[in-house]
């Protein structure tokens, strides 16, 4: 098997002629942290005159690694750590921990706290473990991953970590989840996606589906775009009886990184919530804050999801205390048809002056002419003041 190249190889591969620039960059821009004589001072850097960068290398894109910063308070004062400013959600302190000078239990420090998270005396030690989750970086790519440390020390009073890392991942999938939305029970709903190979001209592929979770039914379709191959997973989710939110998985087997074997594994996450045929948009209905003086206003829609589905709405009501003098109007949106059904209706909904002060809270309900689904609901909520 052919060895597997390093971050700057790729880079070379990727963006031919503009890495080396890159990388001259990314060193100028770690290379002003040199190390200071005083405040808290670095004790296992990997380059003396970098002591707050760290490079973690190509990893597998999901990993999560960390690295432990040493630190000796080198002042005649205390200095206390006041707070953390990670850049991003990849990069995040683990934790932080004190041991005095004279060594013994180490004092752990509060990552709970937004001030004066930790405090180390004078010739005591510091120790921050920061941990880089890849899943949360844009894979193939080099990351140069930032985190802000702010302290009381007149010597160090910002210290700011830079942590690179390249995230190799075999395959990109566009978008990165199949989230199929809304899906009427009656009907069921359908997806796709395009999976392709992470970085231009790789001999990767994708095999077949494995297993597919929940009755998902899945299809899969190589397609030549350019000179490179994309893989089109097709996802759909057949008629159902129970609502709400269904989390779903695809299987599918590729080869490795060099195009051999079957034995890679790639895991497609599928998002669906199953609603009721015919829905109330905007569920619950807000009215905010209605006027006494001059009441207020709310908009929706009631929309029929099944393609090709029409409905009538016959009337709509209001269901809880005090909503007595709301009222809605209805109007179709788009073609009706001889029968007057539509597909969309828009919903202008009314708090009239005079209504008493408080919150209301409670549901509306629209009576249709469809047998198969009779009514449509959704919660209404308000401030009268």
């Amino acid at each position: 098997m052919a060895s597997k190249p390093h971050a700057p190889a790729r880079l070379r591969r990727l963006w031919p002629g503009r890495a080396p620039l890159l990388l001259m960059a990314l060193a100028a821009l770690v290379g002003c942290d040199a190390q200071p004589q005083l405040g808290l001072v670095a004790q296992n850097p990997v380059d003396a005159m970098r002591p707050y960068f760290h490079d973690f290398g190509t990893l597998k894109f999901g990993q999560e690694v960390e690295r432990t910063f040493t630190f000796k308070n080198t002042d005649s004062a205390p200095v206390t750590v006041l707070s953390l400013h990670p850049a991003c959600t990849c990069t995040r302190v683990r934790s932080l921990s004190a041991v005095s000078a004279e060594g013994g239990p180490a004092v752990m420090g509060d990552l709970q706290m937004a001030e004066d998270i930790i405090r180390v005396e004078p010739g005591g030690t510091l120790n921050m473990v920061v941990a880089v989750n890849t899943r949360s970086i844009r894979p193939n790519s080099d990351s140069l991953n930032i985190l802000r440390v702010r302290t009381n020390s007149k010597n160090t009073p910002f210290m700011t970590f830079e942590l690179h890392v390249f995230a190799e991942k075999l395959f990109t999938l566009s978008p990165a989840e199949l989230r199929l939305g809304d899906v009427p029970n009656s009907h069921g709903g359908s997806k796709r996606i395009s999976i392709l190979t992470g970085y231009p001209n790789s001999p990767a592929e994708v095999v077949a589906i494995l297993e597919t979770t929940g009755g998902i039914e899945a299809t899969l379709q190589p397609t030549l775009a350019g000179t490179e191959v994309r893989w089109d997973l097709t996802a759909t989710l057949p008629p159902l009886t129970g609502l709400g939110t269904r989390h779903e998985t695809i299987l599918l087997s590729t080869t490795d990184e060099d195009g051999e074997g079957d034995a890679g594994r790639l895991l497609v996450q599928v998002w669906a919530r199953v609603v009721p045929d015919v829905v109330i948009r905007a569920d619950p209905i807000h009215f905010g804050l209605v006027s006494v003086e001059e009441g207020g206003l709310a908009q929706a829609e009631v929309q029929a999801l099944v393609p090709g589905a029409r409905v009538r709405i016959l009337q709509t009501r209001f269901e809880g205390a005090g909503l007595e003098p709301l009222q809605c109007e209805f109007a179709p949106l788009g073609y009706v048809d001889a029968e007057g059904r539509c597909d969309r209706w828009s919903l202008k909904l009314r708090a009239p002056a005079g209504m008493a002060p408080g919150r209301f809270q409670g549901t509306l309900e629209c009576l249709l002419d469809d047998e198969g689904a009779p009514r449509a609901s959704a919660a209404l909520q308000g401030v009268v003041r």
